[in-house]
């Protein structure tokens, strides 16, 4: 099965940004990937090797699918700092920008 482009996904998915105080708001402005300057990176927040390698799994949570735009240092620390680490440098919970399936199991994003 063919994987969806970005932006396939942009077109289909809620688009978010963090913000310099570190929310999360709308950005619904998004319509591309042209949409936005590329030092900063669109993530998936359930990552799309869930969608490509577990595609039944994929399905139960795709609805908590969204993209969010992020600078792109923060989207690699993201996936290499642990939750500790990436709070105290991001005052931001990891948990809230990438999905975890433990915390899912966890009732976390109920």
């Amino acid at each position: 099965m063919k994987q969806p482009t970005m932006n396939e996904d942009i077109s289909k998915y809620p688009k978010y940004m963090v913000t310099f105080d570190k929310c999360l708001i709308p950005a619904n402005w998004i319509t591309s990937t042209s949409s936005y300057n590329h030092c900063y990176e669109l993530h998936h927040f359930v990552r799309k090797s869930i969608r490509k390698n577990s595609p039944d799994f994929y399905d139960r949570v795709e609805y908590l699918q969204k993209l969010i735009l992020m600078p792109a240092e923060m989207n690699k620390d993201l996936e290499t700092m642990g939750e500790e680490s990436f709070y105290k440098k991001y005052k931001m919970n990891k948990n809230d920008l990438v999905f975890s399936r433990l915390k899912w199991r966890d009732g976390y994003y109920d």
